[in-house]
């Protein structure tokens, strides 16, 4: 019999966590699972699943509705009867909760957990009480669900995988040149990125001033009107900074960067840094959270303690000023990225789970005595 399961996102689109589960649908699909995916009406992860070819059930989850969001919810199964239900965001999880501690929920509910725990503890305590299992995507995750009451028994550290059909595209020279234009490179500066929305960018334009090394540090996914970028417009000579709102069509800048940084502090797992790597780009990442799962300072990256300007600064220079140690990092990097988090493993560790869950509720008690 095929295994069903529901993925849930309220998130529509941008998001690395919206690429991972997105991602992991399609490959959980591919692996003979029947995947029925629910997120937003007409956002971008809807078309990009109807594409993939996912049964795509759009559904529209509201922000502190969570009664009408766990009625919808429950309606939706009652229609579309799955073996296991998966939770990929907030707002699915609360209304998934509810209707677990209700008793309106009759199958396996899994939590998947892709962000540094934000609830209060007795949310999270009521959660773990409905769930089947917790998947957290690091083992930075896991320890922070752990101190917010989740169970040691319940947690089950499955991390993303590297999504290779967004890094292995052609990039025609003409998109180069594009973003060259876009980012007003120049030959006499280095040029550095930060792929993200606001993640502690602040420290990295604070360390740029005791810098070497001449830089143009570019920070994709930063609107021209946050404050983040009245800073960058502030740095001086020899360096620069341009900001610009988050682009789909990214993958062409990588080929202009000398380096990728990660400053924030609270990553689940970084679908972003874990690009980045898969590229053979030499990285520098915050000592903090899932980013200690992915990098190993010195062997395929530099961590640096999160808001430290002046070691920032230093990671930076380093790895510039050593073409060795860059070029021995990024080969590194490229191989954590596309063997130690292959797709294929978080699909198959997921499915597993799956199956374990549903085996579990229809197999018999065993026999007295």
């Amino acid at each position: 019999m095929t295994l069903s399961v529901l993925q849930v996102l309220h998130q529509g689109g941008g998001a690395g966590s919206v690429t991972s589960t997105l991602h992991l649908s399609l490959g959980l699909a591919r692996a003979g699972l029947a995947v029925r995916f629910v997120c937003p009406p007409g956002s971008e992860v809807e078309t990009l699943a109807r594409a993939g070819g996912l049964e795509t059930l759009p559904l529209e989850l509201r922000p502190g509705e969570r009664r009408a969001n766990a009625a919808a919810l429950a309606a939706l199964i009652q229609r579309h009867p799955v073996d296991v239900v998966n939770s990929q965001s907030a707002r699915d999880r609360q209304a998934l909760t509810r209707l677990v501690l209700q008793r309106r929920l009759a199958i396996p509910l899994v939590l998947t957990r892709r962000q540094m725990p934000r609830t209060f503890f007795v949310e999270n305590w009521l959660a773990s009480r409905a769930a089947a299992r917790v998947v957290a995507v690091s083992r930075a995750v896991g320890d922070a669900l752990k101190r917010k009451g989740t169970p040691p028994k319940k947690l089950l550290v499955i991390p993303n995988g590297l999504v290779t059909e967004r890094v292995d595209v052609p990039v025609s020279p003409e998109a180069v040149a594009t973003w060259r234009e876009r980012i007003g490179w120049t030959p006499v500066q280095r040029t550095v990125g930060i792929v993200a929305r606001r993640k502690d960018q602040r420290v990295v334009l604070a360390a740029l001033e005791r810098v070497r090394t001449p830089v143009r540090l570019v920070l994709v996914g930063i609107d021209p009107a946050d404050p983040i970028a009245a800073s960058a417009r502030e740095v001086r000579p020899p360096h620069s900074a341009v900001c610009l709102p988050f682009s789909p069509d990214v993958r062409p800048l990588y080929e202009l960067l000398d380096l990728v940084l990660l400053p924030s502090r609270s990553e689940g797992l970084s679908q972003g840094l874990l690009e980045a790597m898969a590229l053979g780009k030499p990285v520098i990442a915050s000592a903090a959270a899932g980013n200690l799962d992915l990098v190993a300072h010195g062997g395929d990256g530099l961590l640096v303690p999160p808001l430290d300007p002046a070691a920032w600064a230093r990671a930076i220079d380093r790895l510039l000023e050593d073409d060795d140690l860059a070029r021995r990092v990024g080969v590194a990097a490229r191989h954590t990225a596309r063997n130690t988090f292959a797709l294929e493993h978080t699909i198959a560790r997921t499915a597993a789970l799956y199956r374990e869950l549903t085996i579990a509720r229809v197999a018999p008690p065993p026999s007295p005595g």
